[in-house]
């Protein structure tokens, strides 16, 4: 548990990272990335990226309470690294975005796997928010 724990708060981390590389001024051209016409579109994939950052570590503190949320994450990036490499988004954002996508697999094992075997609820009990050890209804 103490490593999911540790792995959950370097998903955070990693999440404001890219923060970092969206925000300074010429790191996302020095990727590869065209900057778009407007700074909206620069700063609204910085600002859900910090916004996942902080619920990460926020869920961190309490991974059988707050598991759920690492968990969608993970379902999330997984969407995201599907997407990305079957529709070419490195060919045409640039390489920052296949570099996220890869890094993205390692944390999508961890969060999708990991976190099931770690807190010992089944990947549904975690998309469902259920305890591991639901309470089942006593018939009448």
């Amino acid at each position: 548990m103490r490593f999911m724990t540790w792995f959950i708060r370097a998903a955070g981390l990693y999440n404001a990272s890219a923060v970092i590389v969206f925000l300074t001024p010429g790191a996302l051209e020095a990727f590869g990335v065209a900057l778009p016409y407007s700074d909206f579109w620069v700063w609204l994939p910085a600002l859900m990226g910090l916004f996942a950052g902080i619920v990460l570590l926020l869920s961190a503190m309490d991974l059988q309470r707050y598991g759920a949320f690492p968990f969608w994450n993970g379902v999330i990036r997984l969407t995201f690294v599907v997407v990305t490499f079957a529709l070419g988004f490195g060919e045409t954002a640039g390489t920052f975005v296949t570099l996220l996508a890869a890094g993205d697999v390692v944390l999508v094992v961890g969060q999708l796997v990991g976190l099931p075997l770690a807190l010992g609820r089944t990947p549904w009990q975690l998309l469902t928010n259920q305890p591991a050890t639901a309470a089942r209804p006593v018939p009448a």
